[in-house]
């Protein structure tokens, strides 16, 4: 019996012992796992080198040296006509070569000396005349704008200046003021430019009807074009002592169209008359040989006019300046 008491002692003893082992190992909770770190970039000079390498140089070298014999590739001289014994075999005649002449081209729209834009032909004014005209730059200088009635008498009267700028009309607005001794008469409102030794360069002119009361009565203006156009280029260069001249013109009326050649003194080197058929309204065709006398090369200026055929005076004149040489 006492040896039974030690053992059951050392037994509760035991038991103890590994409760308190169990009790003491820790209960783990669930933790939510950790965000992966990133990883730390590789130190800079362990980065690899970038180098541009130009489209002209190749990157990898070629393993071989191709090489090419030119004689290999020599082409065999084909003949241009198939031979005598081909089905398919023509006769080639070759073509003449054409001729070509150069000849100036008519321009009478985009350099119109002078245009007298309102008001138009035969309109019916009172005064005062609201006169509007374009000059062209080659065509400035000093400028006149006159009234002149049907017996002749001046009316009104302007001089001015006209300036030249390139690649721009020159607009001429103007209020033409009158007195008639009558109810009405016929009358011609014009304007014409000078140069400066007093050669006229342009002129042109429309026929109006004046009344002393009453409202205006308005036409439409001539189409924007000058009356003549010559196949000859601005500052043409005339040798041989005629000038062969051709073009075309719009006649104003049935008076005979005069060409002249002026020099710089006003001097007239050349003239003819010619007479052309009655005016329609529409473009002829005209030729002219004009002699000239000069001893060496001479500027000149080329005139084309017309006179009126009721009111005294000039109806239109077209110049062009040119060189002849003897």
């Amino acid at each position: 019996m006492r040896k039974t008491i030690p053992l059951i002692l050392f037994v509760l003893l035991l038991g103890c012992t590994r409760l308190e082992q169990a009790a003491a190992v820790p209960v783990s909770t669930p933790q939510p796992s950790p965000a992966p770190e990133t990883p730390a970039p590789a130190p800079a000079e362990n980065l690899p080198t970038v180098t541009f390498v130009p489209l002209s140089e190749p990157t990898l070298a070629p393993s071989f040296t191709p090489t090419l014999s030119i004689e290999q590739f020599t082409p065999t001289p084909v003949p241009l006509a198939p031979s005598p014994t081909s089905r398919w075999r023509r006769t080639w005649t070759p073509s003449p070569t054409p001729t070509i002449t150069l000849t100036p081209t008519l321009d009478v729209t985009t350099r119109i000396q002078l245009r007298i834009v309102s008001p138009g032909p035969l309109s019916k004014v009172i005064s005062p005349i609201q006169f509007v005209a374009h000059v062209n730059p080659d065509y400035t200088g000093l400028t006149r704008v006159e009234l002149i009635g049907e017996d002749g008498r001046e009316l009104y009267r302007k001089v001015f200046r006209t300036y030249s700028n390139v690649g721009y009309i020159t607009r001429v607005d103007e209020k033409v003021t009158f007195e008639l001794k009558g109810a009405a008469e016929m009358a011609r409102l014009q304007i014409s430019t000078y140069d400066p030794k007093g050669n006229m360069l342009a002129y042109n002119s429309v026929r109006l009807m004046l009344f002393s009361a009453g409202e205006n009565q308005f036409t439409p203006p001539y189409p924007a074009q000058d009356r003549v156009g010559l196949r000859l280029k601005r500052e043409a260069e005339i040798t041989g002592g005629t000038l062969n001249l051709q073009g075309e013109i719009n006649p104003i009326n049935d008076t005979p169209l005069i060409i002249e050649l002026f020099d710089e003194q006003g001097r007239i080197v050349g003239s003819r008359l010619l007479q052309l058929a009655p005016a329609d309204g529409k473009f002829q065709i005209f030729t002219a040989s004009i002699p000239y006398q000069v001893t060496e090369r001479t500027p000149v200026r080329l005139v084309l006019r017309q006179s009126d055929d009721r009111i005294s005076g000039l109806a239109y004149l077209y110049s062009l300046p040119i060189f002849l040489s003897p």
